[in-house]
């Protein structure tokens, strides 16, 4: 299916050999060279059930996923232009969907000097931080790309595993922590999946962002925080995490001021420092549900959860 995909676009086909599995099975990512240009190709087919340990697919997550695959690929038909020039994403070379699988052809950003970090240090997290304050605040209150609500863990698009919970406050809680995050007055675009593989730098430490299958509305530390979460354990969150999050409210103000006036920049990120423990807990909520004994549960988002309980107790 993927060659035919690619046989009506482009007259030369010659692969690499280089090639990766999706997640738990659902297709490929293969590098090319298409009528001469070096490309990557996301190709999706979701099969029934995932090849994943911890994971049996209901009718509803087989749906979210699909979706997933079809709005990552609307986002670079739609949407990805516009935001080439201010946090770099891949650039479209073709696209195309049939029979509930679809078909990404990127430019290979390696060509380029890009690469995924190898050496994670202060100013890869600066980078990354960065390209996502430019790419909240590009979107701020303009929050129509993708899911009605971005990000692959909040409480809508994840019923399974709000049921499969043990009696616990954060299940007791949810929707009062999901309205807080919803209801915030400014929304912007979220990237949805901001762990550290899904960027890329140069020797310049330029960033490039790419994985945008869940891309959707939300709020800004949301991104932060589960890059947090790719890059730091719970000692180096208690050192580091406090630091890095008052970097990226610098680089957005910064951003922000560029269209709005100080008292609007201020306001923003007082709504938003506002409910960084929330989306810790809100976060917390769904790996409690989907595996209990995740390693990400640790004592930093523990004292962010506790600190959000006590809030909507309240």
């Amino acid at each position: 299916m993927l060659y035919q995909f690619l046989s009506d676009r482009f007259s030369e086909i010659i692969d690499k050999d280089k090639h990766s599995v999706l997640w738990s099975g659902c297709g490929e990512v293969r590098k090319m060279r298409l009528d001469g240009q070096h490309a990557v190709v996301k190709y999706s087919q979701v099969p029934k059930q995932l090849a994943h340990r911890h994971i049996e697919q209901s009718d509803f997550a087989l749906s979210r996923k699909l979706n997933s695959y079809a709005i990552e690929l609307k986002f670079y038909q739609d949407h990805s232009k516009c935001f080439i020039e201010r946090c770099r994403v891949p650039k479209l070379l073709f696209a195309t969907e049939q029979n509930k699988s679809t078909c990404l052809v990127l430019e290979d950003f390696t060509a380029y000097g890009y690469a995924s970090p190898s050496d994670v240090s202060q100013k890869v997290h600066y980078a990354v931080l960065g390209w996502l304050a430019r790419f909240h605040s590009f979107t701020l209150n303009n929050s129509g790309i993708g899911w009605h609500q971005g990000g692959y863990w909040h409480l809508a698009t994840r019923p399974d595993e709000w049921q499969r919970m043990q009696h616990h406050a954060l299940k007791t809680h949810a929707q009062d922590i999901n309205d807080l995050i919803e209801q915030c007055p400014y929304r912007c675009v979220i990237h949805g999946d901001a762990k550290l593989a899904n960027f890329a730098l140069n020797s310049e430490f330029d960033v490039i962002g790419y994985d945008f299958q869940y891309v959707g509305a939300g709020v800004g530390v949301q991104d932060v925080m589960l890059y947090l979460t790719s890059v730091c354990d719970s000692s180096s969150l208690h050192e580091s995490g406090e630091h890095l999050l008052a970097y990226y409210f610098l680089q957005l103000s910064q951003e922000l001021r560029k269209t709005l006036s100080e008292e609007q920049t201020l306001d923003v990120v007082n709504y938003w420092q506002a409910l960084w423990p929330v989306v810790w807990a809100d976060f917390h909520r769904f790996l409690t549900g989907w595996k209990p004994d995740h390693f990400k549960i640790n004592q930093y988002m523990l004292a962010q959860t506790s600190l959000t309980l006590s809030q909507v107790r309240q």
